[in-house]
């Protein structure tokens, strides 16, 4: 199994979806591409928050690690 994470940029805050798939080669773009935002912004409630799909913004695992510290 091959992990993977999408990750996204709000206005205060990231947000990290980590899952596994099976093997096979699939870019981040590949991935990213394939993210239905509307669905994830439901998922994480994020109306709840004030929040919509315009303010989501798709990053990388890289952008991410950086915002958050990871090194």
């Amino acid at each position: 199994m091959a992990k993977h994470r999408v990750c996204f940029r709000l206005p205060t805050f990231v947000v990290q979806l980590s899952f596994e798939a099976a093997e096979r080669d699939i870019s981040y773009e590949e991935i990213a591409a394939s993210i239905n935002k509307e669905k994830v912004a439901e998922l994480l409630c994020l109306d709840a928050l004030g929040y919509g799909v315009e303010d989501m913004e798709i990053i990388t695992p890289e952008e991410y690690d950086e915002e958050v510290g990871v090194e």
